[in-house]
């Protein structure tokens, strides 16, 4: 500033004057002194009277500089506004996007498969997702399958609420992938291998497990343990539009007969799930799950699954994980009179990344069908994964086993099959809590 830096001269010269006058009065004193310091009190005097001067001018100075020149400090820095704080403009109402494409090919199956030996886009999803308010938000899913023409249909769409309206739970409203079992919430670009396990192709679907309705889940406070309840009412629904296929009636009557729970309007469901740490590096969890109904002929339907994951990180960015899931299916004949029927099936994998770019599994299967499908399924897969990205990877699968039933493939007893997989991806979205 210009008035600092000039009184510092001012305040010298001031300084100087008055020492010069304390020196020169005993030598006054000596000769004629009185009249001398009068001389030199008045030249103090007028000093004092000049600095008085100066000062106000430089004030004078400094105040119009102020008035005319912008200052030198800097202004507050703007915080950006939440979500919820915006209330107008385009880009608070654009949801996050994300696009993933799923290359997949089928080699060594028997002649008349369809997709055998091609190496093709099978599913493009776009996911959206953004926050609506203070604990709530929406992700939907659009696919298009090549078993349907690349037709565009929703595979979810649905709210998350936390603790809405005040309420000690979490709720999710709308059409979704249900929380049964480990695997089923998952969408195919996020699992370990290219294949879908061939338990829960025969008791979940092919596309897996979804509902159309409502649920609410609440976390137990219980110390060291994660503990949560999920309790929901669900309408059946498919994955999304697929293309007509005809249907053998290979079981005389039973029609409607189809690999799946089986299960036609109301189903409700539920899960417990269990979580607890083993040192820093380490967690197991256990959880369980259950689902009834009625199928399209009144047959009552009831399936329980129950599933285990051992998880370390032996360094950071290593990992070795152990994943097993067992399912029970039971029907019981209405038509015929012949009683209940109880199927079940298991699958698990054992996979390891020794960092963030490798992953190396093998995943054993064995299941029967929802009766009354005949046929059975008991096979072993090797896999190997190269990721680029997150989202971009790279993944083949040899498959080796015995199949009595053609329900997806063709039946075949000692097959070897080879699956090859690319999965590209564009943008942000979330996967379930696993």
């Amino acid at each position: 500033m210009l008035y600092s830096r000039l009184s510092m001269p001012i305040m010298a010269l001031a300084a100087t004057l008055t020492l010069v006058a304390v020196r020169a009065t005993p030598a006054a004193a000596q000769t004629d002194g009185k009249s001398e310091i009068s001389e030199l009190r008045k030249i103090i005097e007028d000093q004092q009277k000049l600095i008085q001067q100066l000062k106000e001018r430089v004030e004078a100075l400094e105040s119009g500089r102020t008035k005319e020149e912008p200052s030198d400090e800097l202004p507050p820095a703007e915080i950006p506004a939440t979500p919820f704080e915006r209330a107008s403009g385009g880009a608070a109402f654009m949801p996050d996007l994300a696009v993933i494409g799923n290359h997949r090919g089928t080699f060594f199956v028997p002649r008349g498969y369809d997709g055998r030996n091609r190496f093709e886009l099978g599913e493009l999803e776009i996911a959206l997702q953004q926050p609506l308010y203070t604990g709530m938000s929406f992700f939907a899913t659009l696919a298009a399958g090549s078993d349907a023409g690349f037709g565009l249909g929703i595979e979810e769409a649905y709210a998350s609420l936390s603790r809405p309206f005040k309420a000690p739970f979490d709720a999710v409203i709308g059409k979704r992938r249900l929380q049964f079992g480990k695997l089923n919430p998952l969408h195919p670009h996020a699992w370990r291998h290219v294949d879908q396990p061939a338990p829960i192709a025969a008791f979940l679907g092919e596309e897996g497990l979804f509902g159309n309705g409502s649920s609410i889940n609440y976390t137990l406070p219980i110390a060291n343990l994660f503990a949560n309840v999920e309790v929901g009412l669900w309408g059946s629904a498919e994955a999304h539009a697929h293309a007509e296929e005809d249907h053998d009636d290979d079981e005389g009557h039973h029609h409607h007969a189809h690999p799946g729970v089986g299960i036609v309007g109301d189903m409700p469901a539920a899960r417990v799930w269990l979580s607890r740490a083993l040192g820093s590096s380490t967690e197991i969890e256990i959880g369980g799950s259950h689902a009834f109904g009625k199928a399209d002929n009144g047959d009552n339907i009831r399936l329980t699954g129950a599933d285990f994951t051992y998880r370390t990180y032996p360094s950071a960015f290593s990992r070795l994980q152990l994943q097993a899931e067992a399912f029970w299916h039971n029907r019981r004949d209405r038509e015929e009179g012949t009683g209940s029927h109880t199927r079940s099936g298991h699958y698990v994998l054992l996979s390891y990344a020794p960092d963030k770019y490798y992953e190396y599994g093998i995943r054993y299967d064995n299941t029967r069908y929802p009766w009354p499908i005949e046929g059975r399924e008991q096979s072993l897969s090797l896999i190997a994964t190269q990721r680029l990205t997150e989202a971009t990877l790279a993944r083949l699968q040899l498959k080796l086993g015995d199949r009595t039933s053609d329900i997806y493939l063709p039946a075949r007893k000692g097959f070897t099959e080879v699956f090859l997989q690319f999965i590209w991806g564009a943008g942000s979205h979330k996967h379930p809590l696993q």
